[in-house]
């Protein structure tokens, strides 16, 4: 009898694949707060970046954020949006590295000018996180309609590079690398308040004169800053020294010389005092003049007028 044994032969080849290190971000929310026409605080929040450690050895990442604002578009300045009016009015804000304002967040477009960081990930410590702070903040002299604002889509995009040991890759190495981004999304918000300010009322200068043989002119400004769409009005009081409702400037002797105000050019239409008109503009002049009469005293004559807005 013939006994046959077969040997079988196997052999299992395997390969170990190149092992990447990585990056990812988190999303965000930027509140810029309340605004208004001086524009809004300056406001910070904290993106989280994790990226991987090595088994055993240190790895050193350089990794640089740009922000792409994609709806509403515009980079800079960047914009938010408000759906509760139509059409849908539009705000300025900006976004910043530093709490200082000094540097822009770069968009792809100039991501050459981003300001980048250093992460050191020590061996076998899992996934650690660093943290970049973004700082934002509404511009100013805007005077949209009040309410909620919002941005629909802004891209954040984390280039990066990475080298074993603690040299760290350069920022032009981060940059360039458009293999290793990693992505995700920024919201930003604030409101816009319903509130008004008097930001300006230029004094009425009639300049000096020896006789008061005729009348002098002269005209202020008040500048207003109201939402868009606010109903506005304006009282002006009789001043501190009016005797009943003519209102009267004073020197320092205690004596008085007579002017009016007026809304129009023509001086067709006085302020009355303490009456309230509406108006449409936010820049308001007011025209003033004091007419030919004698001059008791030569001195610096003066008054105040207190302005009253109501909205």
């Amino acid at each position: 009898m013939n006994y046959r044994t077969l040997l079988f032969f196997s052999f299992i080849a395997c390969y170990t694949p190149a092992y990447a290190e990585s990056c990812w971000i988190s999303g965000g929310n930027l509140n810029l707060g309340r605004a208004n026409i001086q524009g809004s605080s300056i406001a910070s929040t904290d993106i989280s970046v994790n990226c991987n450690s090595n088994w055993n050895q240190t790895v050193s990442y350089k990794f640089c954020l740009v922000i792409d604002s994609i709806s509403p578009e515009g980079q800079d300045p960047r914009q938010m949006i408000n759906y509760d009016h139509y059409p849908a009015p539009l705000l300025n804000y900006q976004l910043y590295y530093d709490a200082a304002r000094s540097n822009k967040i770069s968009n792809s477009n100039t991501k050459s000018s981003a300001v980048c960081q250093t992460f050191k990930v020590a061996p076998n410590t899992g996934n650690p996180t660093s943290l970049i702070k973004l700082y934002g903040q509404v511009l100013a002299n805007q005077n949209p309609a009040a309410g909620y604002y919002k941005t629909n889509s802004v891209n954040m995009k984390l280039y990066y590079a990475y080298r074993y040991g603690l040299d760290a890759p350069s920022d032009l190495e981060a940059l360039s690398n458009e293999q290793d981004i990693a992505t995700n999304n920024l919201v930003v918000t604030t409101n816009y308040e319903n509130s008004c300010l008097i930001l300006t009322a230029s004094d009425i200068d009639f300049g000096s004169v020896e006789r008061l043989n005729s009348n002098l002119s002269g005209m202020g400004m008040i500048q207003l800053a109201c939402p868009a769409g606010t109903n506005l009005k304006v009282s002006l009081d009789a001043g501190n020294n009016a005797l009943g409702s003519q209102r009267r400037m004073r020197n320092i002797l205690g004596h008085y010389l007579k002017y009016n105000l007026y809304q129009k050019p023509n001086y067709s239409t006085i302020w009355q005092a303490n009456t309230t008109y509406s108006v449409t503009e936010q820049r308001i002049p007011v025209y003033a003049v004091v007419p030919a009469q004698s001059i008791q005293s030569i001195g610096k004559y003066s008054d105040t007028i207190t302005i009253t807005l109501t909205y």
